[in-house]
Order: C-alpha cells, then structure tokens, then sequence
C-alpha cells in the first residue's frame, strides 16, 4: 500500500465533517494518477454510523480504530495513533482537512512520522509528472505550486474540491487494534464547551450582506447594514474586519469563520483572499462589489459590478426600500 492515499476522516457527533468528502475527491484523483488505492481512516469510540456513511464514500478501504481511550483524546495522542497506523500501510500522502483540527495534528503528524508537511493548500495534482500542491500566498493574491519527490502530510483548505459523489461500490472495512494504555497523557480534553450563540446565527441566514476591509474604517459599516435590513438579510464580514475589532466574530465568513450557503452572498468590498472564499463559495448567488475589476472575488461571483461601493449600496438600499414598499 506503499502507493496509497490516506485520508484522515473529520467527524463529530457522529456525523462526517463535509470537508472529508472533499478530501476523498483529492485523495480519489491522486491515487488514480499514481496507480494505488484510497484508504479513509477514521479514529474515535461509537463509530459504527461514522463507518456506515463511509462505506459509498468513494474510499477502496476503511482503517476503523475505535477505543474508548479515543473518545475525547487530545490531540497528542490522536496524532501518535495516526501516526501509527500511517507506518503499518506507508502511505505515499495523507490528506488532512485544514481545520482547527487539521492545524494541530498535520504538524505533529509529520513530526513523527519524520515527513514534510504542507499547510494551508488548496490544490493537489499531478503536474508534469509530479505531485504538486498549490499553497495561497500575500493574502490570495499570488500562489506558489511545490512539486513534491517525497511522502508528505498535505492539509488542504474546506472547498478546495467539490464532494466526492457516492459509489456503488462498497468500501472494504478493517479494524485496527492499538496499545491505548500507552497513549501520550501529557494532556487531557476536560470538557468541550460550545461557543455562547450571538445576536444572530449568519450559518441560517438566507440573505447575506459581508463588508470587507474595502469599507475603509468602521464609520461606514452602517451604510452596509442599513442595506442588509432592507433586503431582509444579515450583516457578515471578512476576517480583517473582526481583527480590528469593527465586528464580532460571529459574524466572521471563512476558514476561520463560520462557512455559509446562503440564497444570496452579496460581498462589499471583500477583495476574496482563499480564507474567505472557502466559507462562502457555495452560496447560491454570489454578488460582489468591488472597485478593483482584479480582485479575487470576482472569479467565484455569479454577478460582479467594478464601482464605488458607496455609491452602489445606497442606490440598492434605495431600490430594495422602495421593492418592499409596493409590496406591503
């Protein structure tokens, strides 16, 4: 299996994390170009539903470790047991989603297992005659391709690939036994404790509004709010905006973020750095504003218009205000 693909599986609740699909596309796409299978492993306690929605997952074989050692282990050990299984297949890659998850274990991983590790990519392929990753670099703005000679951990960004589609073909299911009574127990998961809710959920928003750092100072944030509450929608915003504080930061769309599907995305003033295309790149209609006609954003907008944002959004707010005033 020294050809393999392995894809770390993401999971929580007993549900699999979407980016794990994504993963699988990559890891399918890969393991085809260098003849060798696909192998998904998932690690945890209670995992008979995780394994059951990965069976059509597209993966040839599934590694199950399941322990109770597992069932709330920090990240030191989950890293020790991966890289355990990794030296008994000798994966050519392993793919990890690049999560909070995925930040903590792809270095420590690769640690381990004495391999480099790749951060932070959002493309892997075969590229003349050798695997190579795309890494993001100033911001999105240029990107750097490394051509890789070597096994490698390779943490890719959430919706880099689209879902890989179910097959008909059921995956091969092998457990794997481990020594949980020598796990590292230098630290412990306590308890996990959910984030306190804001004034709003913009994960169930249907309508949203985003600001980026292109609203120039704080002062402007209202011209885009009122916007926002004409069209029945919410207020969201870029990463550099909750940096410096103008917003909260569940409000924040992105890697970092929250990841949103809403029915409409109008972004004003979001440049589109790959953080924050990640979060929103699957809303249903993506409108953006922008008086850079290069600006990132545009590649992914269903809808894109090059103009001064506040000319633009008060016209909008003018035309959405008096919309709803023939309606009622």
């Amino acid at each position: 299996m020294a050809r393999a693909v392995l894809v770390l599986v993401e999971h929580a609740g007993g549900k699999v994390d979407s980016v794990t699909s994504q993963l699988l596309t990559a890891g399918r796409q890969l393991a085809t170009q260098l003849n060798g299978g696909l192998v998904a492993l998932v690690i945890g306690h209670q995992l008979d539903g995780v394994v059951g929605a990965l069976k059509i997952s597209g993966a040839d074989k599934i590694l199950r470790v399941d322990d109770p050692a597992l069932a709330s282990a920090a990240g030191e050990a989950q890293g020790q047991v991966i890289a355990q299984v990794a030296r008994q297949i000798e994966p050519r890659f392993l793919l990890i989603g690049y999560s909070l998850v995925g930040m903590e274990l792809t270095p420590a991983i690769a640690t381990l297992l004495g391999i480099n590790a790749f951060t932070n990519c959002v493309n892997v392929e075969m590229r003349d005659g050798a695997v190579t990753v795309t890494r993001p670099l100033f911001d999105g703005t240029q990107h750097a391709h490394i051509a890789l000679d070597e096994s490698a951990v390779i943490a890719l960004q959430k919706g880099s690939f689209a879902p890989l589609e179910p097959s008909t073909k059921e995956a091969a299911v092998e457990t794997v036994a481990i020594d949980s009574m020598n796990l590292p127990s230098r630290s412990q998961v306590l308890a996990i404790i959910e984030e306190p809710a804001g004034d709003v959920d913009i994960g169930k928003a249907e309508i949203i509004v985003s600001i980026g750092r292109g609203i120039g100072n704080e002062d402007k944030i209202p011209i885009v709010a009122e916007l926002a509450d004409a069209l029945g929608g919410v207020l969201a915003c870029s990463r550099p905006v909750v940096d410096v504080g103008w917003l909260p930061r569940e409000r924040q769309v992105g890697a970092s973020g929250k990841t949103v599907t809403p029915k409409v995305y109008l972004a004003c003033g979001i440049s589109g750095a790959i953080q924050h295309l990640t979060g929103m790149r699957d809303s249903h209609r993506i409108i953006a504003i922008n008086k850079d006609p290069n600006a990132p954003i545009f590649g992914v907008a269903h809808i894109g218009v090059v103009g001064d944002l506040f000319e633009i959004v008060p016209a909008l707010t003018k035309a959405a205000k008096e919309a709803k005033s023939l309606r009622d």
